[in-house]
């Protein structure tokens, strides 16, 4: 069995991915002309809401204030962007659908409507079939629905009041929003040179050199044949060796530096006083109606 919303609910709902992700609340809603369903969500999503993208409802579920989409959030925001019309023309559609690729999805939320969402739904339309003007949420009116209202005095009371109510007795609240907007500037300047310094290198080189040492031996029979017999002075000499170390120095490349840039992404946290108007009444019978509807709309 269908489970049947109101317009009102799809604009003032919490928008989810299809993994359960919050994506933002709900811009605007974009009527069929030709059924009165509605068709497609504008979402807000990024730091403040400071971006919104185009969702078709099909494949969606509405409840309790969450509207869950079937599409995940990566693709909601890389949608493609819509001029500031109020209307989607086919040729919108059909590139949502291709973004989306809607292949197998199907709706299965029906929406109640009335002459109001018809009416809106025709104006500025021109030649485009499908979806029509935007319903926004800044401009929501609250509906009161006689089959919530048990108290039979109650109700009287309320239709009364609609049928009296004139242009001249609604207020519009307004209230200041923040739009946050990033400039590219210069934080520093990093410069890359190179200097000498001295320093003192030890290097341990193995060297060889020649000693001397006096071997003594016993005399041969081979010595004692060839002795002459002399007695005199003699002497002896051998030549000694030795290495000595030559040091030299030469200039060799032992590496390359550079200078490269990383971007680094962080979340800075901005605060701004802002005003909002509020609504307050006078001579309001305790209990009445109209008065909690005045409290929902805050």
């Amino acid at each position: 069995m269908a489970d049947f919303n109101r317009i009102e609910d799809l604009a003032n709902a919490t928008a989810y991915d299809v993994d359960g992700d919050k994506v933002g609340g709900v811009k605007d809603v974009y009527v069929n002309d030709t059924t009165g369903q509605p068709d497609f969500v504008s979402v807000n999503h990024g730091l403040f809401g400071g971006g919104d993208s185009i969702v078709p409802l099909r494949g969606h579920t509405l409840r309790d204030g969450e509207l869950h989409l079937a599409f995940p959030k990566e693709r909601i925001e890389d949608a493609p962007d819509l001029d500031e019309n109020g209307h989607l023309t086919t040729e919108d559609q059909e590139a949502f659908y291709r973004h989306y690729g809607l292949e197998g999805t199907k709706d299965v939320t029906t929406y109640e409507t009335d002459n109001r969402f018809a009416q809106a739904g025709a104006a500025g339309t021109g030649a485009a079939a499908g979806a029509g003007a935007g319903y926004a949420a800044g401009e929501r009116e609250v509906e009161t629905e006689r089959r919530d209202v048990a108290d039979t005095e109650r109700r009287d009371l309320v239709d009364n009041d609609r049928r009296d109510v004139t242009n001249n007795d609604e207020l519009i609240r307004s209230e200041e929003q923040l739009n946050v907007s990033k400039d590219r500037v210069e934080s520093g300047q990093v410069r890359l040179r190179k200097y000498v310094v001295n320093e003192t290198e030890t290097v341990e080189v193995p060297v060889e050199r020649e000693e001397v040492r006096v071997v003594r031996e016993p005399i041969t029979d081979a010595d004692r044949a060839n002795y002459d017999g002399n007695i005199g002075e003699q002497e002896a000499s051998v030549t000694l060796h030795e290495e000595q170390v030559n040091v030299a120095k030469e200039s060799v490349p032992v590496e390359k530096v550079s200078l490269e840039k990383d971007t680094v992404r962080d979340t800075e946290r901005v605060s701004e006083e802002v005003r909002k108007e509020r609504f307050e009444t006078d001579g309001v019978v305790e209990g009445d109606l109209r008065d909690d509807l005045r409290d929902d709309q805050r």
